[in-house]
C-alpha cells in the first residue's frame, strides 16, 4: 500500500473536496472510505478488480496492505452516523448541526484550513471502531 500525497496544499485540497462532496452526495460508505483513508494518509490497497472487491467497497471495507500486514478494516460511517462525523472535528471545533453530512464536511473544511496533518495511523491490530 501506497501513502497518498501528503503535502499541506495536496492534503487540504482533498480534504476540501471530500467536504463538498459530503454536501452534495447522500450518505455512502464508499465516500466514508474516501475520507478515512484520506484522514490518514493512506491509500485502499483494493483495486476493485471483481464484483466482491467493488461491493467491498460499497459497504465500507479498506483493504490494509502494510509490511507483514494484509487485511480489512470496517471504516466508521462518518457520512450517515452523527458521531462518527463528530470524531473528525478538530479540537475546539463545534458545531450546532445534528445532520451527519453537514458536520462530517464542516470538519473536513476545518482540517483542510488548518492544514492539519494526516492523523496517525493504527495498525489493524490497535485499530478500534467504536
Amino acid at each position: 500500500m501506497s501513502t497518498l500525497p501528503t503535502g499541506p496544499s495536496t492534503l487540504a485540497t482533498i480534504l476540501a473536496t471530500l467536504a463538498d462532496r459530503c454536501l452534495a452526495e447522500a450518505p455512502s460508505r464508499a465516500l466514508d472510505v474516501e475520507i478515512y483513508c484520506a484522514i490518514h494518509g493512506i491509500e485502499d490497497g483494493n483495486e476493485l478488480a471483481s464484483p466482491a472487491l467493488v461491493e467491498a467497497r460499497a459497504k465500507g471495507d479498506v483493504l490494509i496492505v502494510e509490511p507483514g500486514l494484509w487485511g480489512w478494516v470496517e471504516v466508521p460511517p462518518f457520512t450517515g452516523v452523527l458521531m462518527y462525523a463528530k470524531s473528525l472535528l478538530p479540537d475546539g471545533v463545534y458545531t450546532i448541526s445534528s445532520d451527519p453530512r453537514i458536520v462530517c464536511s464542516a470538519a473536513l473544511r476545518a482540517l483542510a484550513l488548518t492544514n492539519a496533518p494526516p492523523l496517525p495511523y493504527l495498525s489493524l491490530r490497535s485499530e478500534q471502531l467504536g
